[in-house]
């Protein structure tokens, strides 16, 4: 499958890296992500070219990764340090591929495309998950078995919410919603208000007002190839947004493969952010909506589409609220179309 590889994506959450590699197969890849001693992280090729061995049933020692099978080690640059057999000589082609990698608002990013390319001032902006005097965020992960596009497609069409999530739902449906799709260059902004709507979902958790209705906002930023800033909210009527509740969230979504992705996130709240129950609680409700409802519809989804990973391709009919996700795409594809012919051109 294509991927944009010029580009961060998230490999694992910063709490995923301990004593242990983590193994992740990421655009078809299988690798092996480590903590060294000294906190730098790396991300190899998880196999060993010894026997072959997944490194990631290793162990981190020192500043290198150890083979479970054989001791061989491994430095974050992919190179072969250590041979503790015979002379010790390191056997010609014991190096393995490894990834520009980056630590940021929590989550470990991966640059698959030309490391000298690799700017770490390109990740996505989340400055809420990185204000502990604001925010107090909290972070989860689901691994789905369907083409990533479609998650991201999900969290651009926020009127399922309506009819997936009775939790969120409003009495008055999407009736109750005003929309606005804008683009501006390469990012997609889907916003969605339903102003002076009874109060719901997470925002009873911290709504201290005695008024029982409110001004929401669900307004979702795209920014290639699938990193999500979702702005969500609720106000007192007519008030200004920061005056209100704030549960900022980034969901971030990494392909594995043409039918599998990893789905990171993190959900911060401006309310309540020394209190550890209600971060507990918060994170709970989150993974459970999006493990019971959304997950389970869109693998459903890629089965129903078969062998077949571009649903665009199937001439699916469309609908108003489809709008910012066919925008993304477009716009991704002739991301990945430009990348591709200016790697072909480099080759020639």
């Amino acid at each position: 499958m294509d991927y944009l590889r010029n580009a961060w994506y998230v490999a694992a959450l910063s709490s995923e890296l301990g004593d242990k590699p983590v193994a992740r197969r990421l655009f078809d890849c299988d690798m092996a992500i480590f903590r060294t001693q000294d906190g730098a992280i790396g991300a190899v090729a998880d196999r060993c070219p010894h026997r072959f061995a997944p490194l990631s049933m290793g162990a981190v020692r020192g500043e290198a990764l150890e083979c479970a099978y054989h001791g061989l080690k491994f430095g974050r640059d992919g190179r072969c340090a250590h041979n503790p057999h015979g002379d010790g000589r390191i056997p010609r082609c014991a190096d393995l591929p490894a990834w520009p990698v980056a630590e940021r608002y929590g989550f470990v990013w991966v640059w698959p495309g030309d490391p000298a390319r690799a700017d770490a001032s390109l990740i996505p902006h989340l400055p809420f998950n990185d204000d502990p005097a604001r925010f107090a965020p909290v972070y989860g992960y689901l691994d789905v078995a369907a083409n990533y596009q479609l998650v991201v497609d999900n969290l651009l069409d926020l009127s399922h919410v309506e009819y997936l999530h009775p939790m969120f739902a409003q009495p008055e449906g999407v009736s109750a919603h005003k929309t606005q799709l804008i683009v501006e260059d390469d990012v997609v902004i889907s916003k969605r208000w339903k102003p002076n709507v009874a109060i719901q979902g997470l925002a009873r958790l911290f709504w201290t007002s005695p008024s029982q209705r409110f001004d929401a906002r669900a307004h979702m930023t795209w920014r290639a190839p699938s990193a999500m800033i979702f702005d969500l909210g609720g106000t007192e009527c007519g008030a200004p947004d920061e005056d209100g509740v704030c549960l900022p969230q980034a969901h971030l979504i990494t392909p594995a493969s043409e039918f599998r992705c990893h789905y990171f996130w993190s959900l911060s709240r401006n309310r309540k952010i020394d209190d550890a129950q209600a971060g507990d609680h918060i994170r709970e409700v989150t993974q459970r909506v999006f493990a019971t409802e959304d997950v389970p519809m869109i693998e459903a989804q890629q089965r129903n589409m078969g062998a077949v990973s571009d649903i665009m391709s199937l001439r699916p009919i469309s609908l108003e609220p489809d709008a910012p996700a066919v925008r993304a795409r477009r716009i991704l594809a002739e991301k990945i179309r430009l990348e591709q012919e200016a790697a072909r051109a480099a080759a020639e």
